[in-house]
C-alpha cells in the first residue's frame, strides 16, 4: 500500500512540474500586459495571443528585422511613439524591459486598430500591417473591398485566403484562432 502511495506521488509530481511551468512561462506578464491593453484599449488576449507568436513569452529575444522583446518592436515604432509620447528616444537595449515593451507594441496595434477601424476585419488587417507593414495591409485591404465575400465562406477566411505570404497569413491565423481560445500552452 505504501509503495502505490509513493508510485501515485511521484507520478502526480512527475505530470504537475511541467504544467506549473507552463502556466508560469505563459502567464508571468499577465499582469503588464493587463496594464499596457486597458491603457491603449486594446483586447488582453489579443495582445497575450500576439506575444505568443512572436516571442513565446521570452523578454529577451530579438528578431532578424531588428525587432525586440516580447511583443518583436521595432526601433521605428518605438522612435514614433516616444515622439508621439514626448519621450527621448529609446536605446535598444530598453526594448527588452517587459512593460516599454508591451506598452509599445501595444501602442502599436492600437494604431493599426485605428487605420483598419473601417475595415470589414480589423483585428486581421491590424495583424497583417503588424506583420507585413501597412503597405502590403493596405493592397490586401483593397483587394478585400474589391468583390463580395464569396458565399459559404467567413469573411476571416476569405480575406486570409487572399494574403499572398503564407508565412504572414498563417501568423495572422494563429493568433486570431489564440486569442478566441485563450489557450498558450501549445
Amino acid at each position: 500500500m505504501r509503495n502505490r502511495i509513493v508510485s501515485a506521488s511521484v507520478v502526480v509530481l512527475t505530470l504537475a512540474l511541467p504544467v506549473w511551468w507552463i502556466h508560469r512561462h505563459t502567464s508571468r506578464y499577465d499582469y503588464i500586459i493587463g496594464q499596457a491593453s486597458a491603457r491603449n484599449g486594446v483586447d488582453f488576449y489579443f495582445v497575450k495571443a500576439l506575444i505568443f507568436e512572436e516571442s513565446w513569452f521570452r523578454p529577451d529575444i530579438r528578431g532578424s528585422m531588428g525587432e525586440s522583446g516580447l511583443m518583436q518592436v521595432s526601433m521605428a515604432a518605438a522612435a514614433d511613439f516616444a515622439s508621439k509620447r514626448g519621450f527621448p528616444p529609446f536605446y535598444e537595449a530598453r526594448l527588452l524591459e517587459p512593460e516599454l515593451n508591451v506598452e509599445v507594441g501595444c501602442w502599436y496595434l492600437r494604431q493599426s486598430l485605428d487605420r483598419y477601424k473601417n475595415s470589414p476585419e480589423p483585428m486581421l488587417f491590424a495583424l497583417l500591417r503588424y506583420n507585413a507593414g501597412a503597405a502590403r495591409a493596405d493592397a490586401w485591404l483593397r483587394q478585400a473591398q474589391s468583390g463580395p465575400v464569396p458565399a459559404g465562406m467567413s469573411s476571416e477566411r476569405y480575406y486570409l485566403s487572399l494574403v499572398d505570404l503564407p508565412k504572414t497569413r498563417e501568423y495572422a491565423r494563429r493568433i486570431l484562432q489564440r486569442s478566441r481560445s485563450h489557450n498558450y500552452w501549445f
